[in-house]
């Protein structure tokens, strides 16, 4: 029988990287689904393939779109050990907010206005809360009144956006009452997490970077010392299996690991992540420091989780 391929890649050897990864065996996968382990056994072997039903049973379990179950599109991995994209955009909306405050402590509060169209990340709630207070004020309103208008309109948010609606209209009230940047940076820092808040101020910063400039900074890169070599075989792995890894590893190993190995192994692993957390990893490549033993046993780790990656293209 043919086997069952997407975009080349086959659908068994999907199922089996996210199987492995959640470190469940056939029986414990065929039990979840209400089915023989031999069913689980064919399709890893791409000797048949799961009904649409049953793609979407999967689907569900590993929690991933049947898209990406099938290898019709590339997820980029967007969440890291304690790294996330929702909260890295938090902290891109936080460095926004942070500018509003140095520009109306330079300029005035009317100025902030002005800086509406060049917010960098994209915030329709913020760009839509600084007018609409500068009219409330225009009118009179006072500060309490304003704000709660504004933190009305902040339940009115989907639930995804309301963590940034809460945030933007506190900080926008603290900026209104000429708090000092230091305290700002710590309410900001309190709406997205303690790993977050020495990375305040800084996220833009990293945002001027294009992906491809990021990845190429890779190029020439050398691994850490000979003995710092027990990834490059991942060179070989794809996309779907690197991500796979990705999902089950704290940030700090996946950093660590990176600084040891060569540049390609390097890029395989980066270009599987989202944009805002590619520039936090490259960021915290750069001011990496540790020792060759961290590096072994960073790398030995990625390597328990991706033996299955390894042990499949064997096959």
């Amino acid at each position: 029988m043919e086997s069952v391929k997407y975009h080349g890649v086959a659908l068994g050897g999907k199922i089996y990287s996210l199987r492995m990864a959640k470190r469940m065996s056939q029986e414990q996968l065929a039990a979840v689904l209400s089915i023989s382990p031999a069913a689980i056994s064919k399709w890893e072997r791409n000797l048949s393939k799961p009904s649409i039903e049953m793609l979407w049973t999967l689907a569900d379990f590993f929690e991933c779109s049947i898209d990406e179950l099938v290898g019709r599109t590339l997820i980029q991995v967007d969440k890291v050990g304690t790294y996330d994209e929702k909260k890295l955009r938090l902290a891109v909306i936080g460095d926004d907010l942070l500018k509003c405050s140095e520009i109306s402590r330079l300029e005035g509060l009317l100025a902030m206005e002005s800086y509406v169209p060049e917010l960098k990340s994209g915030s329709k709630f913020l760009a839509f809360a600084i007018p609409y207070i500068m009219n409330l004020f225009m009118k009179q309103a006072e500060m309490d009144v304003a704000f709660g208008f504004l933190e009305n309109y902040v339940t009115t948010l989907p639930k995804e956006e309301q963590q940034e609606g809460k945030m933007v209209a506190a900080v926008l009230r603290k900026i209104f009452s000429g708090e000092s940047p230091v305290i700002l940076q710590e309410l900001i820092a309190s709406y997205i997490g303690i790993d977050y808040r020495e990375k305040n101020g800084t996220m833009s910063e990293m945002l001027k970077y294009s992906r491809q400039e990021i990845l190429n900074q890779y190029n020439d890169k050398k691994m850490y010392s000979d003995n710092t070599n027990l990834l490059e075989e991942f060179i070989h792995v794809g996309d779907f299996e690197i991500q796979s890894i990705l999902r089950n590893m704290d940030n700090l190993t996946l950093t660590t690991a990176l600084v040891g190995a060569s540049g390609d192994v390097a890029k395989a692993f980066m270009a599987n992540l989202s944009d805002r957390l590619l520039y936090l990893i490259h960021e915290d490549m750069k001011q990496w420091t540790g020792t060759e033993e961290e590096i072994l046993t960073a790398q030995k780790k990625v390597l328990e989780l991706g033996s299955f990656c390894l042990e499949y293209n064997k096959e």
